[in-house]
């Protein structure tokens, strides 16, 4: 079988799996061409000089005399091999060069090893100047001791018994262990006063050498130049390495200037690179298809699936749902895609099986989808969420209007309790440990609030229905932080105080009645499906109300909401009346608590729609591009 029919059945054979569509390539005018690639690298011969200590013993190498002297010839000789005039780290390097740069085609960082020669240099030492002796620390230099036994005195006490007169008796006499000298000869210098010095060991020198060590460093640069016909050459070099080449030879140093240019040592080698090129043939569209090196892999598949890829990926972020679906699940879009959004390199696009104008073409066809579904997503979301805001106002006007209904004795102390617009005070109060938060130390203030504010962190980083930056994170944390002791605290206060005044249950169902009936008309108009059910349905419910609050004013005799003297429905007005102060106490939570509600649930009830009809794609990496992974 020939090479052009082989590459044929394999790009048929394999087309389909690569980018999901049937790609009928024709292949013809085959062509052999044996590039000659000529490469230059560059690495930097590092040459340095090593000190060596050795102590009192000299070794091995070239006496020059002192270590400065000897420093000096190791670094003149140094210049010798930096200059080139002894070829040395040059042969060496040449010989590790050609098998290294065959085999891996990039040379590592490696070690040239030191040269032959070390220089040697001593110095005077400067312990025992030079005398290979020094005084004895045991005995101070004085070559003896105190006796042990008699410290130093030469005579000990003993104490005798003495029949006779029946007493013990207490003297002194000479000490048998120095016989009454009172010293003994020193055990470290034998009694000489001196010992060896422990620098030099004796030698009265301290000698150290000075090698010159050697070391390739690749540079970080490197270019090739290449008269072949293709531009693609360079690139798959890079990626394949010199294993696709025929062989490898001319390998010479050379001088250049520009980026190699401050090298120590600049080599250049000539490769040949072997390649086949075809015209590939598909809906009648001609292009350049080329495979090279020695198991012809490709090299350059000149965008033969354009045509077929374009075909489908053309249709994506067009307005047909069902073509968007059929185009993210063809395989070259959808890798495409993935490379684009992960900035990483697939063999897709490096081999130019698709050509970069269609991957360009590709990602801006996704990127017109995705700004079609997040506008798609927030659509109508400033309507709902001002409906939210009503509804969530009236809401919370109703539970504070119920309890002040129902604890008006604990309304009437709204005044004197703390709302937000006096918390500020309170939150800088407790920063600045003015007081102690339950009775420990103020400073302790500052760990709470610390902590709080690391649950707080915690608490939205996990619990928050998508992912946000971390600056929205650390503002809705400190957000919680600053908020929630002032709900809890006035909770469980607030709810101590109310339950201590005692409930009026009369005046918070007769009351209650006319502010919780009004959701009556609501659902009057929302429960019936037809649209001529709802006046019937609004009309019931008006009735409905209107007989609730007849009920409690018939039943107003036993339950007494208003004195029997007065007109029921206004002395329950002056009832609410007395309410509605409490109202104006506290408007500045109500509104707080409907903004933050109607904002929060209205954005994730239109986020949670809208990944909803995204996750119908089918497709990961739409989800990640509108930030709906999680």
């Amino acid at each position: 079988m020939s090479k052009l029919q082989q590459f044929q059945d394999f790009i048929r054979s394999n087309g389909e799996e690569i980018t999901g569509v049937s790609v009928p390539v024709v292949l013809s005018n085959e062509q052999a061409k044996n590039a000659q690639l000529k490469f230059k690298f560059g690495w930097r011969i590092e040459i340095g000089v090593s000190r060596h200590t050795h102590g009192g013993s000299r070794p091995s190498g070239i006496y020059c005399g002192s270590s400065s002297q000897a420093s000096s010839d190791a670094h003149r000789a140094a210049e010798e091999y930096v200059s080139g005039r002894d070829p040395l780290f040059n042969e060496r390097f040449l010989k590790i060069l050609k098998p290294d740069v065959s085999e891996k085609f990039l040379i590592k960082n490696t070690s040239l090893r030191s040269a032959p020669n070390a220089y040697v240099g001593g110095d005077t030492c400067s312990n025992c100047r030079g005398s290979g002796c020094v005084r004895c620390s045991s005995c101070n230099g004085r070559g003896k001791q105190d006796c042990y036994s008699c410290g130093g005195r030469g005579r000990i006490s003993v104490s005798k018994y003495d029949s006779y007169s029946e007493r013990t008796v207490y003297t002194t006499e000479s000490c048998s262990s120095c016989w009454g000298s009172g010293n003994r000869t020193c055990n470290s210098c034998s009694g000489s006063g001196n010992v060896t010095c422990g620098t030099c060991s004796g030698s009265g020198m301290l000698y150290c050498s000075f090698t010159i060590d050697g070391d390739a460093k690749r540079s970080t640069k490197w270019y090739y130049t290449n008269n072949d016909y293709h531009e693609w050459t360079g690139e798959f070099v890079k990626r394949t390495g010199l294993n696709v080449v025929h062989c490898l030879n001319n390998i010479t140093e050379i001088d250049v200037e520009g980026d190699l240019d401050g090298c120590t040592f600049v080599y250049g080698f000539t490769a040949v690179l072997p390649t086949l090129q075809f015209t590939g043939t598909i809906d009648k569209v001609d292009t350049k298809m080329c495979f090279a090196g020695k198991q012809y892999l490709t090299h350059d598949a000149g965008g033969i699936y354009d045509p077929a890829v374009w075909q489908i990926a053309q249709k994506l972020g067009a307005g047909s749902k069902s073509d968007d679906v059929k185009a993210l699940a063809t395989p070259a879009v959808k890798d495409i895609i993935e490379a684009k959004e992960t900035k990483s390199r697939i063999a897709l696009l490096d081999e130019n099986w698709v050509s970069s104008d269609i991957k360009d073409a590709v990602g801006a066809n996704y990127d017109s989808l995705v700004g079609q579904l997040k506008k798609e997503s927030i659509k109508g979301i400033i309507p709902k969420m001002m409906a939210a805001l009503a509804k969530y106002t009236y809401l919370f006007f109703t539970l504070a209007i119920l309890i002040a209904l129902f604890f008006p004795e604990f309304a009437k102390d709204a005044p004197g309790r703390m709302g937000i617009m006096e918390y500020p005070q309170w939150v800088i109060a407790v920063l600045s440990a003015d007081f102690a938060l339950f009775g420990i130390h103020p400073l302790a203030n500052y760990a709470m609030a610390l902590g709080l504010f690391i649950a707080s962190y915690q608490l939205v980083k996990r619990c928050y229905w998508k992912n946000i930056g971390k600056a929205k994170t650390y503002a809705l944390a400190l957000g919680i932080t600053l908020l929630l002791p002032h709900i809890c605290l006035s909770l469980y206060y607030n709810t101590q105080n109310a339950m201590y005044l005692g409930p009026s249950f009369a005046e918070g169902l007769a009351g209650g009645a006319i502010f919780v009936g009004l959701y009556l008309l609501v659902l009057g108009v929302s429960w019936p499906k037809k649209w001529y059910f709802k006046p019937l349905g609004l009309i019931a419910a008006v009735a409905l109300y209107l007989a609730i609050q007849f009920v409690f004013a018939m039943l107003n005799g036993a339950m007494g909401t208003v004195p029997a003297d007065e007109n029921y429905f206004r002395g329950l007005g002056q009832i609410i009346g007395s309410a509605l102060i409490y109202i104006k106490y506290n408007f500045v939570e109500i509104g707080l608590l409907a903004v933050l509600f109607s904002y929060f649930l209205t954005r994730r009830r239109f986020w949670l729609n809208a990944k909803t009809a995204v996750a119908d794609y089918n497709s990961p990496v739409l989800l990640k591009s509108m930030n709906m992974e999680r």
